[in-house]
């Protein structure tokens, strides 16, 4: 067979030979475009496959249509339904607005925010304020003023420091007896914005008397404590502090006006005593007796004296 073939092509003139190459290199450039278009193909259809796959799946859940206040009963018109990829859904999302109905909100929640069951308290009993007391914490009050108070620019849900001011006659220290206290309430008002009406839109309280603070019940006796021995005064901290606790805090100052006495003043020197054998006797004073002579006043001597005379 392949000897046939062999001398048939030998038998071909140059122009039957180029049009037999030219045949089959167009059969060869079919061929190849068929694989080529059949591979490609199903490389498309798996990567659609891929993508139908990996599609993160969506759910539809519960977000606020309107901003929602601490302590606020939460309405079906401040709520709505949003569809949110799976991959994007925070731990704990509503998903049915009924289940949430009747209950107050914890914190603040924004318009377009995805309500979660850590946002809610569980029933209306845990919205007031003891509500807003840590499980580990208790609630105390003390007495301050507008400078011990920050001038009022603490507001409730800020954290403080607790200063202890003590003096007397010639000195004053002051020692930070608490960090980082939770304000809970100030004039017996427990919300951030209802402080804020109270002083007319400024942005501070114009006559702080008493705030709240929660503590750890040792805390709260460390302050009970210290108030009765001095003046109590809050230092607001920062929103992000570079440091939760600083240890060693203390200062004291002793007034000017005091005299610090010497720890070792020096000894005065004491002579040996004298004996009173060695002392000489004093003279004693000569009585003088004068005399009214006429119109003088003279003594004996002097009367002797003008008799021998």
């Amino acid at each position: 067979m392949l000897f046939k073939i062999s001398k048939y092509l030998n038998n071909l003139n140059g122009r039957q030979v180029l049009i037999l190459a030219g045949v089959a290199a167009s059969l060869m450039f079919v061929a190849i475009f068929l694989f080529l278009n059949f591979y490609t193909s199903r490389e498309v259809e798996h990567i659609k496959e891929l993508s139908a796959d990996e599609k993160p799946a969506s759910l539809m859940v519960v977000v606020a249509k309107s901003d929602i206040s601490p302590r606020t009963k939460i309405r079906e018109e401040m709520l709505e339904l949003k569809e949110i990829p799976q991959n994007d859904l925070p731990s704990g999302a509503i998903t049915d607005k009924a289940e949430i109905i009747d209950l107050p909100a914890k914190i603040t929640i924004l318009a377009g925010d995805v309500i979660t069951s850590r946002k809610l308290y569980k029933n209306s009993s845990q919205s007031g304020f003891v509500g807003t007391i840590p499980p580990d914490c208790r609630a105390i009050s003390i007495h301050v003023n507008d400078v011990t108070g920050v001038a009022g620019f603490a507001k409730p849900g800020d954290y403080v420091d607790l200063l202890l001011v003590e003096n007397d006659s010639t000195s004053a220290t002051t020692n930070v007896i608490l960090q980082n206290v939770l304000l809970l309430s100030i004039n017996q008002t427990m919300d951030r914005d209802e402080v804020e009406k109270e002083g007319d839109g400024k942005a501070a309280i114009d006559t702080p008397s008493i705030v709240t603070v929660a503590v750890r019940p040792h805390e709260a006796l460390k302050l009970v404590s210290a108030s009765k021995l001095g003046d109590i005064y809050l230092m607001l901290r920062p929103a992000r502090p570079l440091e939760t606790y600083v240890e060693g805090l203390e200062y004291k100052v002793i007034s000017a006006n005091v005299t610090v006495p010497q720890e070792n003043p020096p000894l005065a020197v004491q002579d040996e005593p004298v004996s009173s054998e060695s002392l000489p006797e004093p003279e004693k004073p000569k009585a003088v007796i004068e005399i009214i002579h006429g119109d003088r006043l003279v003594t004996p001597e002097s009367t002797e004296k003008s008799e021998g005379k």
